[in-house]
């Protein structure tokens, strides 16, 4: 193995390779969490972990972005999971060789090709200041996955967003799922990260669910949760180009309910209002972004 594959190989546990669990953090280099989660987790399950029960593997994301502590350097790496950047010939881009280098090490290094004994968990964070959730992949293993944490769950959104690793991995037939887990930059998130982790081990067969941490998690997961509503799909996505001038308004959360109409930030010194009603998500309350938020409504 390459050394540039190694510098996003965080740790690598067991030795079963006919079942493969695939961790990432910091697939945005602003989103540290994942890879503090991951972190904290490492020393407990190294001592519990049966080394027969499977592989699990723990990631980086964008290496060069996590450096500099940026979302990415040039590209935003979690768009660019299409085809024609996964074979494009640009070579001076640290995006696309973070890119070439996850696929390669999932696809070809992880999972030989084969998928349906492959999990996949991507752990992200938002600017905005609450509200945990999870996405699936659109296939019916990662729906049913996303459902078992316990908090609200999102469908659409995959396929509304092109060139995620999560749509990218779905669209193969692996479990997929990303977990949203707070607060870039916040002990709450790798926390909240941390309990997802537990979960999705269980949940996956690599650890047992009676494991203390596991059963905190779970109540974790739920505590945090019961006030939301837990079964959504995507209605809307404000989409934003890199020259755009984009400002929320402030005082948005995931899932505060908004009114059709409302009057949500201002793009290119004109109002945004709200298409319809239903709940904010992921409101964009940071300098880079392709999004400035998403609509859900119950499902």
């Amino acid at each position: 193995m390459t050394a540039i594959k190694q510098t996003h190989i965080i740790d690598r546990l067991g030795s079963n390779s006919k079942h493969k669990f695939i961790i990432v953090g910091g697939m945005h280099g602003n989103e540290v969490n994942g890879v503090a989660a991951i972190e904290q987790i490492l020393p407990r399950l190294k001592q519990v972990f049966d080394k027969q029960t499977g592989q699990i593997w723990f990631l980086k994301g964008n290496v060069p972005a996590l450096k500099v502590g940026e979302r990415f350097i040039d590209k935003d790496l979690n768009r660019l999971w299409l085809d024609e950047y996964i074979h494009s010939e640009d070579t001076t881009t640290a995006d696309f060789q973070s890119l070439r280098v996850l696929h390669d090490l999932i696809i070809n290094d992880i999972c030989h090709g084969r998928f349906d004994n492959c999990v996949f968990l991507d752990l992200h964070t938002f600017s905005a200041k609450s509200g945990i959730f999870a996405i699936p992949a659109s296939n019916q293993k990662s729906i049913e996955f996303a459902r078992s944490f316990g908090v609200p769950f999102i469908e659409r959104l995959s396929e509304m967003l092109p060139g995620t690793a999560l749509q990218y991995l779905g669209q193969k037939g692996m479990t997929s799922v990303v977990f949203e887990g707070g607060t870039h930059n916040t002990p709450e998130a790798t926390r909240n990260l941390a309990a997802g982790i537990w979960h999705s081990l269980a949940q996956a067969g690599f650890i047992k669910n009676d494991f203390p941490e596991v059963l905190q998690s779970r109540q974790l997961l739920i505590d945090i949760s019961k006030d939301l509503p837990h079964h959504l799909e995507l209605t809307y996505r404000h989409k934003l180009d890199r020259y755009q001038d984009f400002t929320m308004q402030p005082g948005y959360y995931n899932f505060k309910p908004v009114q059709k109409s409302e009057s949500l930030a201002v793009q290119n010194k004109q109002v945004v209002q709200s298409p319809s009603g239903g709940f904010m998500l992921m409101p964009l309350y940071q300098k880079k972004g392709s999004d400035g938020f998403f609509i859900v409504k119950e499902k």
